[in-house]
């Protein structure tokens, strides 16, 4: 069962600008909010983002669009503070190179070095709802590594919106789901046997839209 922190709901504004990237991604730009959109036809990989050692958690999914023969990584993790009612939510989404995504039939791997987009973080007060988010800052480093462990799998149609915080993820789509361990680590926090998935949308093309209300 997938974790959802929902929080706030913030209203969207007027749009200024749009883009189309070679890389199989749409980012729409509005005054205070972008809106990503990544289409996938081909293989992806997901996973919970879960550190016990720093109370992490959140979720990530990487994939390869077959017919543009593109990669793209979107996450969002939210992690606790000294004072317990205010949270860091940490989240980026754009293209990858496909070199850091890489598959076989029963494993997949993303290896990234530095995130080639931007970053935005935002300190999230639980009890008010108050937001303050900044974009840019350090990139993040993933080492993530999935394998097959035999014990599930479903083949979904799935059609999904995720509230956190600032944050809205809205997903469609028909996928076969094969469940994996994850090991490895992302910035700094570690993977420890976390349950992920490998997903085949067989022919199909899924669309995943990443909305970041800002301040």
């Amino acid at each position: 069962m997938r974790v959802v922190l929902a929080l706030i709901v913030l209203t969207a504004c007027t749009t200024t600008e749009s883009t189309t990237s070679s890389e199989g991604e749409v980012t729409a730009r509005k005054r205070n909010q972008t809106v990503t959109k990544i289409r996938v036809n081909g293989i992806a990989a997901d996973t919970f983002l879960s550190d016990p050692n720093t109370g992490t958690q959140g979720f990530l999914n990487v994939s390869h669009d077959q017919i543009n023969n593109t990669s793209a990584l979107d996450f969002s993790y939210a992690t606790p503070t000294a004072d317990p009612v205010i949270i860091v939510l940490t989240q980026g989404a754009g293209a990858i190179p496909n070199s850091a995504y890489t598959r076989t039939n029963d494993t997949a791997h993303l290896l990234l070095a530095s995130t080639p987009f931007d970053i935005t973080r935002c300190t999230v007060n639980t009890d008010t709802g108050d937001v303050n988010c900044v974009t840019g800052g350090p990139s993040i480093a993933f080492d993530l590594f999935w394998e097959l462990n035999g014990f599930a799998s479903v083949d979904v149609y799935e059609r999904r919106t995720e509230v956190t915080g600032p944050l809205t993820t809205k997903f469609t789509g028909n996928f076969l789901e094969r469940s994996a361990l994850v090991n490895g680590t992302w910035n700094g926090n570690t993977a420890n046997d976390i349950s992920g998935h490998i997903t085949d949308t067989e022919s199909k093309t899924v669309i995943r839209e990443i909305t970041m209300q800002m301040n």
